[in-house]
């Protein structure tokens, strides 16, 4: 029976399938031969039509058609039939945008495929990860003396999370525009007057858009399974969401006892700055993951602007009169680290 079942199966099996299968080493061999004219007849039967008012799906598989494409460009080259070769690898340039030149291709073949744009249009994905805060305090201000103060600030771990677009210009240039939504927080302690201390603990919400170059330290776009560096550098605009804070003041009483003080979340948005430019320094890595590829990069936020907003340091009086806490300026750093996919998009023409 299962014998019976095997013979069935073979008998029904597409002859066509089987004899394209054919037809692409029957063209090689020809190739090969030296019979360089053969060649373009021999795949015909095999080869998809959509011209001169024909229409006709051809039976190669796709790794067939791509190695058949290649094989008829060599053919029009060595026939110096140049637009033919041209409209050929276009064909398989479609098909594969990512098609890896052979080590042993020969020298017309390379000049011809330099001849076309093989790197991306467009390429669009999502990152995310985590950041810490680094403060540079600009000025001093406190309800204590502010020279004998023991301010500390301390960043929590962030998230970010968002899309990303990059536009290459060349093999080593590109533009890139990303937007995050990030969440941030630190802690201040601080001592004041000789008896009490206050943890003020932040929290803050950021729609982070940064812009800048990249420029790949490799080859790009040879497609190869390694991994690509590259470094960058723009300029990011932060839009301030939300802050809130929670602030504890322990009074010592006694050697032996504590008065704890605290409330609910204080919203704080109104102390700061909503808008926060930064400088954009950065350096990651791609690794080719199907038709995309995975990131990891590591980049510096360098804060040009007062993140508190001078106007409004004294106008929460709780702060001031409960807790003892008013706001230093001081500029926001951030260090991000995120991982993430990138897919392209080709659109492959002749350039030159």
């Amino acid at each position: 029976m299962l014998l019976l079942l095997t013979v069935s199966l073979v008998a029904n099996a597409d002859p066509k399938e089987k004899d394209c299968a054919k037809t692409l080493e029957e063209a090689k061999a020809a190739y090969e031969e030296g019979r360089i004219n053969d060649v373009p007849n021999i795949l015909n039967d095999c080869m998809d039509v959509f011209e001169d008012n024909k229409v006709r799906k051809g039976n190669f598989d796709r790794n067939q058609k791509i190695e058949a494409y290649r094989l008829l460009s060599l053919t029009y080259l060595y026939l110096n039939e140049e637009a033919n070769a041209e409209r050929t690898l276009l064909k398989l340039l479609k098909l594969e945008p990512e098609y890896r030149l052979k080590n042993n291709e020969p020298s017309e073949f390379k000049n011809l495929y330099g001849n076309f744009r093989v790197r991306p249009v467009l390429a669009f994905g999502g990152k995310g990860g985590g950041n810490i805060m680094r403060f540079n305090v600009t000025k001093t201000f406190s309800t204590n003396n502010p020279q004998t103060s023991t301010e500390t600030y301390t960043s929590g771990v962030g998230f970010q999370v968002g899309g990303a677009v990059e536009l290459p210009l060349n093999k080593k240039l590109g533009l890139f525009l990303e937007t995050y939504f990030s969440g941030r927080s630190y802690t201040l302690n601080n001592e004041l007057f000789g008896y009490a201390s206050t943890n003020y603990e932040e929290n803050q919400s950021w729609i982070e858009i940064p812009l800048g170059v990249r420029y790949n330290l490799g080859d790009k776009y040879n497609f190869s399974g390694h991994l690509k560096p590259y470094v960058f550098a723009g300029v990011s605009t932060g839009l301030l969401l939300n802050a809130s804070t929670v602030v504890i003041r322990r009074d010592r009483v006694s050697a032996e006892e504590l008065r704890e003080v605290t409330g609910t979340a204080i919203p704080v948005s109104n102390l700061r700055n909503r808008l926060n430019i930064s400088a954009l320094f950065g350096a990651g890595v791609e690794l080719k993951q199907g038709r995309g590829y995975l990131v990891l990069d590591v980049r510096y936020y360098m804060g040009l602007m007062n993140a508190v907003n001078s106007q409004q340091r004294y106008s929460i009086n709780e702060l001031i009169f409960k807790y003892g806490h008013i706001d230093n300026d001081f500029k926001i750093n951030n260090i991000a680290i995120s991982v993430g996919y990138m897919y392209p998009i080709y659109k492959p023409k002749k350039i030159r």
